[in-house]
């Protein structure tokens, strides 16, 4: 009886000096974790972030000057090298504005002054086919496809002291389709699990047709009144980019 006790007070013992070993080790993992590689999706995946200046051509050169703004790009590789892509791009270019001050009203007087800035901008669109030499120090490409083009002016009040509009009205829009063609080179700069490349090229847009304003075409009138003057013309630009490709 005396042994008996002696051994499940011993295995009592035991238990409980393996336990908080087992919850220890449980808890604990001083394990490595490794990342996997990449999707195929994200190995086909790549995009591209640049700086654009807006060249009017034609009807739409004799209305509006240069603008500038930013263009984002993404592609999707169809064959594993790299050498056919489905390209889209989206761009903010602003190709003019006008600003002046006046007081926030006729009630607080001239203490309160108001910034009412007016820009004018462009938004293009593109999507279609891109052909890319994928490999060497110097990679041409070419591009073509569909675009629209999104013509809007708004106008917008801040403070004196205020990076932000507190209110704002679109005064103009409109947009138009018409078709793209481009082409640029990349330049590999950085080449190790991602690849950095410079991106500089131009897209041509064709003719399309849309109405549009620039700086003067809205006109402050008596009794917070004002006269709109749309342009309307062809609207063929080239937009000259560069940036920065990123992808693996």
């Amino acid at each position: 009886m005396s042994n008996s006790r002696t051994s499940r007070l011993a295995l009592l013992l035991c238990l409980g000096a393996v336990t908080p070993l087992v919850a220890q080790d449980s808890t604990e993992c001083h394990c490595r974790r490794v990342d996997g590689p990449p999707s195929e999706f994200a190995r086909r995946s790549a995009g591209s972030f640049s700086f654009i200046q807006s060249r009017p051509l034609g009807g739409l050169s004799d209305n509006i000057g240069f603008g500038y703004g930013l263009n984002a790009a993404y592609l999707f590789r169809l064959d594993r090298e790299g050498y056919l892509s489905l390209r889209t791009d989206a761009g903010f270019v602003d190709y003019g504005s006008e600003s002046f001050r006046v007081p926030l009203s006729t009630t607080v007087g001239g203490r309160i002054q108001v910034k009412v800035s007016t820009n004018n901008y462009i938004v293009p669109l593109s999507i279609g086919p891109q052909l890319a030499m994928p490999t060497g120090l110097i990679r041409p490409y070419v591009n073509g496809g569909i675009a629209a083009q999104i013509f809007f002016t708004q106008s917008g009040v801040e403070g004196d002291d205020d990076n932000y509009d507190f209110a704002n009205t679109t005064n103009q829009h409109d947009w138009t389709s018409t078709w793209v063609a481009g082409g640029g080179i990349y330049i590999p700069v950085y080449t190790n699990k991602m690849s950095v490349l410079i991106d500089a090229g131009v897209q041509y847009f064709g003719a399309g047709h849309a109405r549009y304003l620039r700086p003067g075409s809205i006109e402050d009138l008596p009794n917070a009144q004002i006269r709109i003057t749309p342009l309307e013309s062809e609207t063929r630009l080239a937009l000259v980019h560069i940036g920065v490709k990123l992808g693996f």
